[in-house]
């Protein structure tokens, strides 16, 4: 029994529950929810009446009695737990039929930050569309006045039995934070269409979160939604606060994980059958705390990675820099095969060190010949350092040439090999790079 003005108005909610506190984090696009089989054909279902200004009468859309909203989460759901919304409402006539807005009648959500905010609209939010009082309370209506059944489940005029339980989720959620990064309600919560009494089911999955929540757009830490205890466990179970243990893989990680302490032995077979699902929550460097170098089920790079990462470790510097540090791993070999001198960059040894050990390196044809070799072996590797302009120093169609530099680095009987044609049918802009148009040498690529 609900008595009182101000008790009346939050109780008397002609709402839309679907962006009611305790949203998810996460912000990609999730697919309309799944429409709750109504107990009787949707033939039957009176429409609304929209002239007359009067929400409609629909009685199956919740129970008769006061009760647990059709189509709740299960007991154990993870995060959201069961809602108690003894209403009658239909998202979809509000929205696509009638065409408001969600911020229509939830007001505070563009300025909610925490997931315990009370997003409901007041009863005095539905009386400016549908004509009622929700002042007035129970008991008898004027003529012209709704009655509170027609809203509320179980309502009679002696007694309104529709106190709505939405408990706070185990959550952080800033939705104030999430519109101003270009996020919809549609993107967390899906579209409308054919929803009628919202409940947990259009409230967002992890796999909707985890769209946005990938570690580049946003922050993809458990801890960012979850929250957590002082010991550092996730809570994780919304009906008994259940916590998740910690997985400690040779005592270094400190935080909690969605693992038993089982499952650094068991592992394997998910890893291997799943490796994207494991890439959720995990790095490379969270493996190799255990597998570096010992215990390698997956091979990361091919046997013949040493002689052309030169290439990757230039471009994707970061990428090399998640498993390898730079300073200790690389200078092992660089320095040993005297190819440790890049002075900057995260990979060089500084000081004097030599990129290339010869004196000769970059004569003439027939002088050491040790850079025109290693270009026509595995140009790719010269490309991880120089750049075009590096060849085209001396390797240039036009202008004055060093003395004994041939203009043409590929070798003899290159021109209109199939070496000379599968190159240009890859990139002729790379060709064209050297070779101007009218050349000769482009005869063979139809100029």
């Amino acid at each position: 029994m609900i008595g009182g003005k101000g008790r009346h108005e939050r109780a008397m909610a002609l709402m839309i529950v679907a962006a009611v506190a305790g949203l998810s984090a996460g912000t990609a696009g999730l697919a309309a929810a799944p429409r709750p089989r109504a107990p009787v054909d949707d033939a039957r279902r009176p429409e609304v009446r929209a002239a007359q200004g009067r929400p409609a009468r629909d009685d199956f859309d919740v129970p008769a009695t006061l009760g647990t909203a059709y189509g709740p989460a299960a007991a154990d759901s993870p995060v959201y737990p069961r809602q108690t919304i003894p209403l009658r409402f239909d998202h979809d006539r509000h929205v696509r039929g009638v065409g408001l807005a969600c911020v229509r009648c939830h007001r505070k959500a563009p300025t909610s930050r925490t997931p315990a905010d009370d997003l409901l609209p007041s009863g005095r939010i539905c009386d400016e569309c549908h004509g009622s009082d929700h002042a007035l309370g129970a008991g008898p209506k004027a003529a012209g006045q709704p009655a509170c059944s027609a809203c509320h489940v179980g309502a009679t005029q002696a007694s309104i039995r529709a106190v709505v339980d939405l408990p706070t989720p185990l959550l952080h959620f800033d939705h104030a934070a999430h519109l101003a990064r270009g996020a919809t309600c549609e993107t967390c919560h899906g579209t409308m269409q054919g929803v009628r009494l919202a409940t947990t089911l259009q409230l967002p999955r992890e796999g909707t979160c985890l769209g946005c929540h990938d570690g580049l757009s946003a922050p993809s830490e458990c801890g960012v939604c979850h929250p957590t205890r002082s010991d550092g466990r996730l809570v994780v179970r919304a009906r008994d606060e259940r916590t998740l243990p910690v997985l400690v893989p040779r005592g270094r990680s400190t935080w909690g994980m969605a693992h038993d302490l089982a499952f650094v032995r068991d592992h394997r077979a998910v890893a291997k059958a799943r490796p994207d699902g494991c890439r959720t929550c995990h790095d490379e460097p969270f493996c190799i705390d255990c597998h570096a170098g010992a215990v390698r089920p997956m091979r990361i790079h091919a046997p013949s990675y040493l002689t052309t990462h030169a290439v990757d470790a230039t471009a994707k510097t970061m990428d090399c820099a998640a498993c390898h540090a730079s300073q200790t791993f690389c200078l092992g070999c660089h320095e040993r095969l005297g190819f440790g001198g890049r002075a900057s960059g995260p990979f060089g040894i500084g000081g004097g060190g030599r990129v290339h050990p010869e004196a000769g390196w970059v004569g003439p044809k027939g002088a050491g010949q040790g850079h025109a070799f290693e270009a026509q072996r595995n140009l790719a590797a010269c490309a991880s350092c120089h750049t075009e302009d590096s060849c085209l120093a001396c390797h240039a169609t036009t202008g004055a040439k060093a003395p004994g530099i041939d203009a043409d680095p590929h070798g003899p009987g290159f021109a209109g090999s199939s070496r000379c044609l599968a190159l240009e049918a890859r990139s002729r802009r790379t060709c064209l790079t050297c070779h101007a148009p009218g050349d000769p040498n482009l005869a063979c690529l139809g100029g």
